[in-house]
């Protein structure tokens, strides 16, 4: 991962004039000679009315207008199923001809080395605004392969509203002072925190946060994957135990390991729970139109709290480069595709800043009517000391990613030790080694 200086070009940002002048180029470009195309598009955003939808839907619009004779037929599926449709569409080899996935070596890589995706030129994104280290997280073998979409890092959302009914008057700085408020909310019939459980991966991002909070020392996960040390190694037994201790604790919602992406969202957007551990992708809660006014006006978020006798600080961020859009290789529109990547380059920062839906991994300009929640996300990040790059379960095969996974579903629910879900931790670091 890049320097945390990066962090610093948040603000001030610039789209200004160069944008402006871009586009104009852009619809100007004659589209007369573009015969009748029909692109296939697949993401992860299923509601096209709200947020970053919605934006997308926009793009679409714009970008069929710039070039007339061309549709375009999007599919869309909630995260998981959606990683899952890919896979099924790289194995029958019918991709859609652009689709979001995500840079992780364990989703995009494989894709990569079946030749699925196709490699972009580098010199027409350079100019657009990315922050340093963005188009790193896409490259392979010094190869671009996909545009990124979002700056992306770890966080807590919290409904100021609930924590003033609840008497408390301001967020948790260490986790001791977090585990204390879980019976204060429990009292005024309100969950904690949420978060996903049933898909594990948040869960395992909290754990690669863990051993940072507890160590003062970034990367070790990803120095364990490399056989350097070993998942056994007792910083990681503690990060394992103070995981065990974030559910014990009562803080999450009951059904935690049966509950998904949405189920956990919805709790804390319906005010039903008044904390969310999530990445900052989320900030769109503030704008969320399926949520009320109230619940968007009390919405607010602060940093993963510091363990009192750790060695890692507040200002340590789990960051990455996540989300990102790639073109098929086997494409029947593959100069078309690419010159939609190019245009949706061009748009997404400007509008997803515009409607609050998203930190993009382009410079953007805050604004005064940014929400508050908007606001929060540029200090955090800006007060970054360091950032982490992609957490450990996303960073080696998709094997280990799912006995990752797995490890942690049972480590959460009681079933193993932090002990026993080390070594399962490191057994599978060696053989993702030996592959």
């Amino acid at each position: 991962m890049t320097s945390p200086r990066f962090l610093v070009g948040i603000i001030p940002l610039r789209l200004g004039l160069r944008l402006v002048v871009a586009l104009a180029a852009l619809y100007a470009a004659p589209a007369a000679a573009q015969s009748k195309a029909t692109i296939k598009m697949g993401d992860n955003l299923p509601d096209r009315s709200n947020t970053w939808g919605a934006i997308v839907e926009q793009i679409n619009t714009e970008f069929k207008a710039a070039h007339p004779g061309t549709e375009i037929v999007t599919e869309s599926y909630p995260d998981q199923p959606y990683q899952q449709k890919i896979k099924i569409y790289a194995t029958a080899r019918q991709l859609p001809d652009v689709f979001k996935f995500w840079s992780f070596t364990s989703l995009l890589k494989p894709l990569i080395d079946g030749g699925f995706v196709a490699p972009l030129d580098r010199a027409a994104f350079e100019g657009l605004g990315y922050l340093p280290g963005a188009l790193d997280s896409n490259t392979y073998r010094g190869q671009l392969y996909g545009i990124p979409v979002s700056t992306d890092f770890w966080v807590i959302y919290y409904n100021k509203q609930l924590f003033k009914d609840a008497g408390i008057d301001h967020v948790p700085v260490t986790l001791e002072e977090l585990y204390a408020l879980a019976p204060r909310f429990k009292a005024k019939g309100i969950i904690p925190m949420t978060t996903d459980g049933k898909d594990a991966w948040p869960l395992s991002i909290t754990f690669d946060l863990l051993v940072w909070r507890i160590s003062g020392q970034n990367g070790l996960p990803r120095q364990a994957l490399e056989r350097k040390i070993k998942f056994t190694d007792p910083v990681f037994v503690q990060a394992a135990r103070e995981l065990q201790r974030l559910v014990t604790s009562g803080l999450f919602q009951d059904d935690l390991m049966v509950s998904d992406y949405g189920a956990a969202r919805n709790l804390f957007g319906q005010g039903k729970a008044a904390m969310y551990l999530m990445g900052s992708w989320e900030l769109g809660l503030g704008a969320d139109k399926a949520f009320s006014p109230e619940f968007r006006a009390a919405v607010d978020a602060f940093k993963f709290p510091a363990l009192k006798a750790g060695k890692g600080t507040i200002d340590e961020l789990m960051a990455w480069y996540g989300g990102n859009y790639v073109v098929s290789a086997a494409s029947k529109h593959l100069a078309l595709g690419k010159q939609y990547l190019a245009f949706y380059a061009r748009r997404f920062p400007e509008l997803a800043w515009d409607r609050q839906a998203a930190l993009p991994a382009q410079t953007v300009k805050p604004r005064p009517s940014d929400t508050q929640v908007a606001r929060s996300i540029l200090r955090i990040i800006g007060e970054a000391k360091a950032t982490s790059g992609t957490a450990s379960v996303d960073l080696s095969t998709p094997r280990f990613k799912d006995d990752n996974e797995n490890a942690i579903r049972e480590l959460c629910s009681g079933l193993i030790t932090p002990e026993a879900f080390v070594k399962k931790l490191d057994a599978a670091a060696e053989k993702a080694a030996k592959k």
